[in-house]
Formats: structure tokens, sequence, C-alpha cells
């Protein structure tokens, strides 16, 4: 890959905390001629919640698709103190838990079938779900606000009713760490405060890590735990209040954060 993106990072600026739920060392990654992350230094105590912000295209899907084992990269990354490399599939094996930008059904299916394969890794192959499996998925839906739901068409519903849907299941995962990207997008008020109260909540009384890739920024200074604006020079956690949004606020606005700035390799 050819070097064509942001230096990320400096070990001195790594959250330092025993007990972490994702640490990241000296990362980089990307696509073939660019490289979008580099040299990102992350340490993220579990449980929390981390607000990933940025321009578009300054890698934060890519961030994503790297932890979800779709991108090669070069560093360390340890999930629950679990060297990634060492780990063939982190999804399957119950380690993280991941929502796409875009999640779309292409055919007819009912809100209970469709939340019930959040069970798939407690399945045997070709072992059908069971009683347990599917009251287990009810519950999600009363967790999530959309128990009347249950026997609708999941391809009828409106888009914030799909995407609470979308979360019941990704809670039927019984992961540590869950991975949202964009999960308010194209959503209207009142979903977009329900869901952020939802994530509030999985880290509160679940103890879940949340990473949330978001442009929503009104609804993060009443959220409890970390920013992380990956298109800043050298990006790092910073607590979640008024003053951190506003000043990542004024810095995706200003013209000058659409620039690369060149920082040399560490």
């Amino acid at each position: 890959m050819k070097p064509n993106g942001v230096t990320h990072g400096n070990p001195e600026l790594t959250l330092n905390h025993q007990q972490s739920a994702l640490k990241i060392e000296n990362l980089v990654a990307g696509y073939e001629q660019r490289v979008l992350l580099r040299n990102l230094f992350l340490c993220v105590p579990g449980p929390a919640f981390v607000a990933i912000v940025g321009h578009n295209g300054c890698g934060k899907t890519t961030l994503f698709r790297t932890l979800t084992g779709q991108l090669p990269y070069q560093g360390t990354i340890s999930v629950q103190g679990r060297d990634l490399r060492a780990v063939r599939r982190p999804a399957a094996e119950g380690l993280l838990a991941y929502l796409p930008q875009r999640s779309s059904v292409g055919f007819s299916i009912t809100v209970r079938e469709l939340v019930v394969m959040g069970r798939y890794r407690h399945q045997r192959l070709l072992s059908a779900y069971g009683p347990a499996d599917y009251t287990l998925a009810e519950a999600a839906l009363v967790r999530v606000g959309a128990a009347h739901l249950v026997r609708r068409d999941f391809t009828l519903l409106s888009g914030g009713e799909q995407q609470l849907v979308w979360l019941a299941q990704l809670s039927l995962q019984d992961s540590p760490l869950c991975l949202l990207d964009e999960p308010t997008q194209q959503l209207d008020v009142y979903y977009r405060r329900r869901i952020f109260r939802l994530m509030r909540d999985w880290v509160e009384t679940e103890g879940k890590t949340v990473l949330c890739i978001t442009h929503d920024l009104d609804n993060l200074p009443d959220m409890p735990g970390y920013l992380l604006n990956l298109s800043s020079p050298v990006p790092q956690l910073q607590p979640l209040s008024r003053a951190t949004v506003a000043a990542a606020r004024a810095w995706l606005e200003d013209e000058a954060s659409l620039v690369p700035t060149s920082i040399p390799p560490a």
C-alpha cells in the first residue's frame, strides 16, 4: 500500500488502563493505493462508550473493517486481551458484534425470525432454533422497545423500527465489544435519541464496550464515555463533554481540517 493518509497516534498519548477492552498499537490499515490509518495507538477501557467522529474518508469504517477481519493490517490489535491475529472469525467466536452502516433484507421475514438469528453461534450445524432461543429474542425486542413488532414483516417497517430490530439481534450475540457504524443515520429525532439511550444502557447495565461511528454530534454531550476524532492530526481518546464535542465540531467545520497533515511515520 502506498502511504497517502494522516499519521495517527503517539504511544505516549495512549490511555493507560490495565483491563482494556480494545488495545491498538501502531496500526497501519487501508487499501491498495491509500493508507487511511497510520500509526494509530488506542487503548479503550471496558465497559465504555466511544463515539468515533471525523470526515468521510478519514478511516472510520476502515477501522471497523480491520477489527472484523475484513482488511489486512500492520501493527497489533487485542480485544479482551486476545491477539486479533489469532482469531480467525472475531464475530463468529463472540469476541465482537458488528452492525454495518447499511443492513438490508431482500426477502419477507418476520421480526421474530430475524432477531433470533443473533443466536447463530450458539447453534449446532443445521440445528433449528428452540423455544429458549425465541424467548431470548422476544426479551431482546422488549429491551429495545420493539416488542410490538415481533410478528411484523421486517421489510414493511420504517427505517427507525428496522434499526431497533437490528440492535435487538446484535444484543443476542452477547459479545463484549459492539461496533456500530452510523446507527442513527437517516433516522428522525425520536429514534436517534432512543438508540443513544440504548447504547448507554448496554454500557451501564450490561457491561459492554460500544464503539459508535457517528455524525450525530447533537446527542453526544449527554453520553458518558469518550470521543475519538479520526480527522484530528493525532487522534486520541477524550472524555465526552459539551466542551470536547464543541471543539470537535469546530475543527470538523473548519476547511483547514480537510487538508491531510503530513507527520513523519514513527
